[in-house]
């Protein structure tokens, strides 16, 4: 049973057996919709079937798990991870060697930016360098991608159409996924590029049952060929998909709500509020000044028991280098959430380690979640599994001294392969850098919780204070020579994140601009107020 009761929407949903698009809003509870989606069907499923459940992060996909596991219920034989994850393990590492020939290769998914200078000036030279490119671009660059198959590499950018391809050329790689999986879920589908939607309707073919949502305007990644054009191409299907609308907001204040809801539109209809709790801040000073008067206004939500712990409190931010003046400005404890290293290899071997590291940190990480990780990459037989857990189990007993070089050996026997320089290198930067090691470790209640934008997506906090709202920086301007009227980079993509970063906050949101900033060039210049700010329909809806 749910821990709460559903909505008469949510209800609409979970009962449902047709394939289905749900658009839903932030803090509607759609994972929880998920979840009990998922709990229902695999309890009809027998031991060797299991469903797909795909979410943007590999965090939000252990949530994921585990809430599907809850009261220890056996998902069978699903998968979940992100997407990324599901090509390589389930499609392209097992079948890829049919169509491009068998050989014994230890794959590495690896991004364009990891290659070798010597890779990048070839793939430069034929026309591949890192871009965004759809399912119709294979063929022109199959031989490049055979090429680096031959090197044992996968690149990252690419991994969607060339699953596309094995699925579409390969009988055993579709009987094998219609064998084992019945229903396809994938959440963040506004998130989605052209090959993952490709993928989505080619498994929808199959015979799957399919299930996507999201939310056009939490769409926020259009650089990495995101577009929220392919969840309207769903909604747009009635034949094929019901459209679930599930729109109730329980986890902002009615005020917070209230206000974001009119970013978009200046006349939607408010909710009852007796309180105002979105704020417009503009603080004296620059943005090392901001870091520095967020240490006393932190420390009196304490006080006036607006929070109870420092971690129910976040700062978000828009650019890297505000994070650099929250580093040097903030004296209260503080963790920053921001890629590391290992993160951003992406390969099997950084993987292992970036979860041997959490593992080694953290006691309530899981064994079995690491065995789980590995089989992703290779085949594990039973008592493999056991000999993978009795090596994990030797991390614990390491010191500061030993843990780096255990980790490398530990990794290196569970893949079955040495680690590169890339990788040792990265593990090495991540154990010299403390506000990196945090990130590995349990949450602590007596941290501020620091991150971009981007990275607050899918968490939520009691007070978040909003900074970068400076006009030229967020929303981004350009800037033409003789050109005096206002030119945005990507005003929907950049109103959709300030969208997210309000939503995020449950009880109170403090937007915060300053009269000063330091801009790129790190000069002193005037603050102005974000047109984000100042939109029609704002008004009376902050203090």
């Amino acid at each position: 049973m749910a821990d709460f009761e559903f909505t008469p929407d949510q209800k609409a949903a979970i009962e449902s057996h047709a394939n289905m698009v749900i658009t839903a809003c932030p803090g509607s509870g759609k994972t929880s919709i998920i979840v009990e989606k998922i709990r229902h069907e695999v309890k009809t499923l027998k031991t060797y079937q299991g469903v797909i459940g795909i979410t943007f992060t590999v965090k939000a996909s252990k949530e994921l798990k585990q809430r599907c596991k809850r009261d220890g219920l056996d998902t069978k034989a699903s998968f979940f991870g992100t997407i990324d994850n599901f090509c390589l393990s389930e499609i392209i590492c097992p079948f890829i060697s049919r169509l491009y020939g068998y050989g014994q290769f230890s794959l590495e998914c690896k991004s364009y930016n990891d290659l070798s200078d010597g890779w990048k000036n070839w793939l430069a030279d034929s026309g591949l360098s890192g871009q965004n490119l759809c399912t119709e671009d294979y063929e022109k660059y199959e031989a490049i991608f055979k090429a680096l198959y031959c090197s044992d590499i996968i690149l990252l950018e690419y991994i969607g159409i060339m699953a596309i391809h094995v699925l579409e050329n390969s009988e055993g790689c579709r009987k094998y996924i219609k064998y084992k999986y019945t229903s396809l879920y994938i959440d963040e589908y506004q998130d989605s590029s052209q090959p993952q939607h490709q993928l989505f309707l080619a498994l929808l073919e199959l015979g799957l049952s399919a299930v996507a949502v999201g939310d056009i305007q939490q769409s926020i990644y259009a650089w990495r060929g995101s577009d929220p054009r392919y969840i309207k191409d769903l909604i747009d299907k009635p034949d094929v998909f019901e459209h679930h609308i599930v729109n109730t907001n329980h986890r902002c204040h009615p005020s917070i709500t209230n206000y974001s809801n009119r970013l978009f539109n200046k006349d939607c209809p408010l909710l009852s509020t007796q309180d105002i709790r979105v704020y417009q801040w503009v603080l004296g000073g620059t943005q090392q000044s901001v870091a520095s008067q967020l240490n006393d206004q932190i420390k009196n939500l304490l006080t006036n028991n607006i929070v109870s712990s420092l971690s129910d409190v976040a700062i978000l931010v828009r650019n890297n280098n505000t994070l650099d003046f929250l580093k040097n400005g903030l004296n209260l404890p503080f963790r920053v959430f921001n890629d590391d290293p290992l993160s951003l290899i992406n390969s099997p071997v950084a993987k292992v380690m970036s979860s041997l590291l959490t593992y080694y940190f953290d006691h309530k990480a899981l064994i079995n979640d690491i065995v789980e990780l590995v089989s992703q990459y290779r085949s594990l037989s039973h008592s493999q599994k056991s000999y993978a857990r009795s090596l994990i189990k030797r991390i614990v007993g390491c010191d500061e001294r030993t843990i780096k070089q255990k980790i490398i050996n530990v990794t290196g026997k569970l893949l079955d392969t040495k680690a590169l320089e890339l990788e040792t290198s990265a593990l090495v930067r991540v154990l010299g850098d403390q506000n990196l090691l945090k990130q590995f470790k349990p949450t602590d209640k007596n941290e501020v919780q620091v991150m971009t934008l981007h990275k607050s997506k899918g968490l939520e906090f009691d007070v978040v204070f909003h900074l970068d709202l400076y006009d030229w920086i967020f929303p981004k301007r350009d800037f033409i020579q003789g050109c005096y009227e206002e030119v945005f980079s990507n005003w929907d993509q950049d109103l959709n994140l300030h969208y997210v970063g309000i939503t995020r906050a449950k009880e109170y949101c403090i937007l915060v601009s300053s009269t000063q900033r330091v801009n790129y060039h790190y000069q002193i210049i005037n603050g102005r107020k974000s047109q984000f700010m100042t939109l029609d329909g704002l008004t009376g809806l902050y203090i």
